[in-house]
C-alpha cells in the first residue's frame, strides 16, 4: 500500500507503508438478520416466478420497520429501521397492500420510482446517484434495498450473462450496501432448468454468485398445494461467504380479505403465515424432492417390467414349475428371452434330480424385497405399477449371491424333492437352466 506525505519544502513524495505502519484489522461481518441478510453486501434471492419471493421480502421488511423480532430468520428485537423499495413487477397498490397486512410502519417505506404513483422502472446504474442524492435530501437511513425484479433495472447496454458486463451491473450495488452499511436484496427468478443443482438453477449470470455475500433460495416441494391442501414456500440460505448455512424456513402462504370484493377486483392479499425450520437446508430439500420427482416420473424398462411380473407371480410361492412361470408371463405378453432374463437375475431353476422337471424360485434377497414392498401396499394394481421403483436392495457381490443360491438349495432339498416327486415327469420341456 503506498500513503501520501508531505514535507516542510511543499514537494509531495510517495514512501512505501513501513512495517510498523499496519492496516487496521478488517471490520467482522454484521447482520440485519444473521444468517440470510448480512450489512454493506449483496444478498440474493431466487426463485421460480410467482412461488413467492416477494411475500418473504415483505416479512422482512415488516420487521424491520417495527423493529420486531422474528426469530426464524434470525432478525432481533432493535429500534425500527427505514427500507427502500424499488419494484418493478408488482404494482404498488398491491405491495402496499401486502405491507399493511404484514404489519409493515409504512412511514418508514420509501419507494423509488420514476411516476410520483410508483410507476416507472429506474435503471442502474444510471440512476444510481439520484437514489443517493434522495437518501440524503430526505434523511432516510435503509437498513435494507430491496430491488424487484433486478434484471428489470439493468440498463440495455448490459448483457448480464457475460461475467464482464454482470460485474459492471452489480458494482454499484455493492458500493451502495458499503456506503449505507445497508443490505441491497436483489430478486431475480431460477432458470429454467430440469435440476436440483442451485448452481445451474441460479439464473443471470456467474457474477452474481461472486458478488453476492448471500444467496438464498426460494423453492416449493412437488405436488405441494394440490387436492386443496394449503400451500408453502420454503425460505433457505444456499450459499453464505461469513456463516454457517441455516436450515430452511417453512412458510404457509395464506390469502386473506383486505378489501371489498367487486367485479373487477377479488379484494384479497396474499400472506406469510406460520413460519417452521424444515429441519434440512434448502440444498438438501431440492435434491431430495428432485430425487422423488424423477422416481415418479421414471418409466419401467420392458425387462424391469418382466422382473417384477415375476415377482407378482411368485407372491406367496416357494418353488414352481420353471415352465409355468414362462408360460403365465409369455400369456401376459413378455417376449422368451425377456421372460428367461428376468427369472435368471431374481431367481434360480434347477432340476430335483437327473430326469425331473425343472423347479423356479426367486433368491433370497428377491423373495424378501418382495415381501416387503407388498407389505407397505393395499391393492394389487398399486403392487403391478409401482413395485419396481422399490423393490430392488443393494447389488452384492457374484459370490455372494452364489452362496444365497447353495444356501437356498440346500434347505429347501426336502422341499425340492417333495415338489419333484408330485410334479408330472413329462414336464420336463426346457426350463430355465
Amino acid at each position: 500500500m503506498i500513503s501520501e506525505h508531505r514535507h516542510d519544502c511543499g514537494h509531495r513524495t510517495d514512501h512505501a507503508r513501513s512495517s510498523g505502519d499496519r492496516p487496521s484489522p478488517a471490520k467482522p461481518p454484521t447482520w440485519l438478520a444473521r444468517g440470510f441478510l448480512p450489512r454493506g453486501e449483496i444478498a440474493v434471492l431466487v426463485g421460480e416466478e410467482g412461488i413467492g419471493k416477494s411475500l418473504t421480502w415483505v416479512v422482512m421488511v415488516a420487521h424491520i420497520t417495527t423493529g420486531a423480532p422474528f426469530k426464524p430468520f434470525n432478525i432481533p428485537k432493535r429500534e425500527p429501521q427505514d427500507v427502500v423499495l424499488i419494484i418493478t413487477e408488482d404494482s404498488w397498490a398491491e405491495v402496499s397492500a401486502r405491507l399493511t397486512v404484514a404489519g409493515a410502519d409504512m412511514a418508514r417505506v420509501h419507494l423509488m420510482s420514476e411516476a410520483d404513483d410508483g410507476s416507472g422502472t429506474p435503471i442502474f446504474p444510471e440512476h444510481m446517484p439520484p437514489l443517493l442524492e434522495a437518501i440524503e435530501a430526505e434523511a432516510i437511513n435503509p437498513a435494507l434495498i430491496v430491488v424487484d425484479a433486478w434484471l428489470d433495472t439493468v440498463e440495455a447496454g448490459l448483457q448480464v450473462r457475460n461475467t464482464q458486463h454482470g460485474r459492471q451491473a452489480l458494482a454499484p450495488w455493492k458500493a451502495t450496501a458499503t456506503q449505507l452499511d445497508a443490505t441491497v436484496l436483489l430478486i431475480t427468478h431460477t432458470n429454467r432448468m430440469d435440476t436440483a443443482n442451485t448452481r445451474d438453477l441460479l439464473g443471470s449470470t456467474v457474477a452474481l454468485r461472486q458478488k453476492a455475500r448471500m444467496i438464498l433460495f426460494a423453492a416449493r416441494a412437488p405436488h405441494d398445494g394440490e387436492n386443496g391442501t394449503d400451500t408453502h414456500v420454503w425460505i433457505g440460505p444456499e450459499k453464505s461467504n461469513t456463516t454457517g448455512v441455516h436450515d430452511a424456513v417453512r412458510f404457509t402462504i395464506n390469502i386473506e380479505q383486505h378489501r371489498l370484493e367487486t367485479d373487477d377486483d377479488p379484494g384479497t392479499v396474499a400472506t406469510l403465515i406460520n413460519a417452521s425450520s424444515a429441519g434440512a437446508s434448502i440444498k438438501q430439500l431440492l435434491q431430495e424432492w428432485r430425487d422423488e420427482q424423477q422416481a415418479d416420473e421414471h418409466t419401467p424398462t420392458q425387462p424391469e417390467k418382466a422382473e417384477q411380473f415375476v415377482r407378482d407371480y411368485m407372491l406367496g410361492k416357494e418353488i414352481v414349475l420353471a415352465n409355468e412361470v414362462h408360460a403365465a408371463a409369455q400369456a401376459a405378453g413378455y417376449g422368451q428371452k425377456a421372460v428367461r432374463t428376468a427369472m435368471k437375475n431374481i431367481g434360480t431353476s434347477r432340476p430335483a434330480s437327473p430326469g425331473a422337471p425343472w423347479l423356479y424360485s426367486l433368491h433370497t434377497q428377491s423373495r424378501q424385497s418382495t415381501a416387503t414392498t407388498f407389505k407397505s401396499t393395499d391393492t394389487a394394481q398399486t403392487a403391478e405399477t409401482g413395485l419396481f421403483l422399490t423393490s430392488h436392495g443393494e447389488k452384492t457381490s457374484k459370490t455372494t449371491q452364489t452362496d444365497t443360491k447353495f444356501r437356498q438349495f440346500r434347505q429347501s432339498e426336502q422341499t425340492w424333492n417333495q415338489y419333484a416327486g408330485n410334479a408330472d415327469t413329462g414336464a420336463n420341456t426346457g426350463g430355465e437352466r
